[in-house]
């Protein structure tokens, strides 16, 4: 092998290859001479077909085969040599070398790639990381509990001249317009509604206060600019609502024949699943806010050179994601949406985004490699396994998609062996951690930013509970 380094600026590698005609074509021969024992041609027995007629037929695709079999050998050797680690498939070029005399018997080709970049980690114990603890409050713990009692409690039906106040139950049949047309998902019968849960829109809902049994009332409502249905946003409409039954929430007391209704062995055993359940989904927003700022610490203290091709694909990734993003948009968007392009700013703050996570990403890969970590048989076993219990029914279903399908199994994997990184570095780290009570840990989280290529943050808040699909119409 024969080649010369024509590149060596920052983390990019270029070099020139020289393949020499007489080893390119003794290649070529033999294989020719393999096809020869395989190929079946009418007319000639096996392995008997005359080397012209292969060549004539087959010869392009033989000389290209064993060419490009010869560039990557020549590429991984000198990969090897040189202890290099690409980031990406190596770039080849070939080159006309008919006018040169002295190379005009050899292929020449070049060869290009970026190296990841050499990572010295710091000593974890001189990081020190701010860490909150959520203390709960019988009050907190009271509140959730009527939380759930509201959820559970039951509606009794009223006599025909009860007026419907904020809290009732309407049954209805309803029929929405926009210009005196319908429009799709405007008309359902037989649908409750109860008035200032939210649920619905908020102009159907209010429009719903003080309707009786028997009632008929038209509704004008205006959908939002973020309405779930791209063609109703900002739209006005008309429901024409038929009130069938007006009914009142009855109290439910928090009690022990309460607890026993929902699986509790009384009260006492109630709260105290209560306060579990709350202190592992604070715990969990309290981990999230710990590794948020242990990755901005390994940031500041880690400081290297990013390969460019790296971060050109993360760009391109975040910036399609969002030009295709089902997300509201406003009209500077729906100008970068028509354009393919986005506004200055956005550029700006996705490059940014990309370097910074690019940067994130090299670094919890060499604190992985370094410290010999990896997920395991039974923990991601286990985590499958606890995946799938969300979905009943189902869990054998979606258990084989992961297990039999490569790319889904490593999307699920990522964030367990990300997880596992965190864990260690945190095991290392000063963790200086203070005790918060929950509304003032609900406001510093809500102030923290955790998705880069998010508008806004998710919003902690102290009723935590399941939410079904929007019934917004």
């Amino acid at each position: 092998m024969n080649y010369k380094e024509t590149l060596n600026s920052g983390l990019k590698r270029g070099y020139e290859v020289i393949l020499e005609s007489e080893e390119l074509n003794k290649n070529i021969e033999a294989k020719i001479e393999e096809v020869k024992k395989t190929i079946k041609m009418d007319g000639f027995r096996p392995g008997k077909v005359p080397t012209n007629i292969i060549v004539q037929k087959h010869g392009e695709a033989i000389n290209s085969e064993v060419l490009n079999k010869m560039v990557n050998e020549n590429v991984s050797k000198i990969i090897q040599e040189k202890n290099h680690r690409p980031v990406s498939q190596p770039k080849v070029d070939f080159k006309d070398s008919s006018k040169d005399k002295e190379k005009k018997d050899q292929k020449v080709f070049n060869v290009e790639f970026e190296l990841f970049p050499e990572i010295k980690l710091v000593d974890f114990a001189k990081i020190e990381v701010e860490s909150c603890k959520v203390k709960l409050e019988k009050k907190d713990v009271d509140k959730r509990l009527d939380l759930i009692a509201k959820n559970q409690r039951t509606f009794k039906e009223e006599k025909d001249v009860y007026e419907s106040k904020k809290e009732d139950s309407v049954l209805l049949d309803y029929e929405g317009t926009i210009d005196g047309k319908n429009f799709d998902g405007g008309k359902a019968e037989g649908q409750t509604i109860i008035i200032g849960s939210g649920q619905y829109l908020k102009d159907l809902e209010e429009g719903l206060i003080g309707v009786k049994k028997g009632d008929n009332k038209k509704i004008k409502v205006k959908f939002p600019e973020n309405y779930n249905q791209k063609d109703l946003q900002n739209a006005e409409a008309v429901f024409d609502c038929n009130v069938k039954k007006v009914s009142s929430p009855q109290e439910s007391k928090v009690n022990d024949e309460f607890a026993k209704s929902v699986g509790a062995i009384d009260l006492k055993d109630l709260k105290s699943k209560v306060e579990s359940q709350m202190q592992k989904e604070y715990d969990d927003l309290s981990k999230s806010l710990d590794k948020k700022n242990l990755f901005e610490k390994l940031q500041d203290a880690h400081k290297f050179e990013l390969p460019e091709n790296l971060i050109e694909t993360e760009y391109n990734g975040l910036k399609e994601k969002y030009l295709h993003s089902e997300q509201p948009a406003s009209d500077g968007h729906k100008k970068e949406i028509k354009d393919h392009k986005l506004s200055s700013e956005n550029e700006k703050k996705f490059k940014e985004d990309a370097n910074s996570r690019i940067q994130l990403g090299l670094i919890l890969q060499e604190i992985g490699k370094v410290n010999s970590i990896q997920v395991t048989g039974d923990e991601m076993n286990k985590a499958l396994y606890e995946y799938a219990s969300n979905f009943r029914g189902q869990e054998q279903k979606v258990i084989d998609y992961y297990k039999n399908n490569q790319e889904a199994t490593l999307q699920f994997q990522a964030p367990l062996y990300e997880n596992k990184i965190v864990d260690f570095i945190l095991s290392k780290v000063k963790l200086k951690t203070k005790e918060l009570d929950v509304d003032s840990f609900i406001k510093v989280y809500n102030s923290v930013d955790f998705a880069l290529d998010k508008p806004k943050s998710t919003k902690a808040t102290k009723k935590k509970t399941k939410k079904t699909a929007s019934k917004k119409k």
